[in-house]
């Protein structure tokens, strides 16, 4: 029974039956043929079952590290000592300015005492194969980064004469 549907199929819809599936065939006003089975219409439909059970690993569960704490520690006009940070980042997102220092994680923090600064200025980059080469060709508004800078509290009877030295 299942070759003679199988035909019918092949001849009426100009289908292919491929291996691994399970062919619904719907007749309008009839039963369809599964197999040898003959069970309610139901479509005309490739049907595969699952060959391994569901599930779920323990490894595929992400999320649960703690968050990194990074962004901007010290807003504009905060008065910030020396060594303080002033910025916890991963890439360059914010450029060192006038003292202000960069630690080996790209953290900005203050080299003197002093009041915090934000500005929008024209980056000029180092002189390297990017720098010589890439940079020159990128419109101006690209080149533009966000300066952090600390400008340091006045020097105020913090001197000394020559002779006292």
């Amino acid at each position: 029974m299942l070759g003679t549907a199988t035909l019918f199929t092949k001849k009426l819809f100009n289908i292919s039956v491929k291996p691994g599936f399970q062919y619904h065939l719907f007749f309008p006003g009839l039963q369809s043929v599964v197999g040898s089975h003959i069970l309610p219409a139901l479509s005309l439909c490739g049907v595969r079952f699952a060959s391994k059970k569901a599930g779920s690993s323990k490894r595929s569960h992400g999320g649960k590290s703690p968050g990194q704490r990074l962004g901007m520690k010290k807003k504009e006009g905060e008065y910030v000592r020396k060594g303080m940070i002033l910025i916890r980042q991963k890439g360059f997102r914010w450029f060192p300015g006038s003292f202000v220092g960069v630690g080996k994680d790209k953290t900005l923090y203050a080299k003197e005492p002093g009041i915090v600064k934000y500005s929008k200025e024209r980056w000029t980059p180092k002189l390297t194969l990017w720098g010589m080469y890439v940079a020159p060709t990128l419109p101006d508004e690209d080149m533009i980064r966000t300066f952090v800078h600390v400008i340091p509290e006045p020097q105020i009877g913090k001197f000394k004469l020559v002779t006292q030295v």
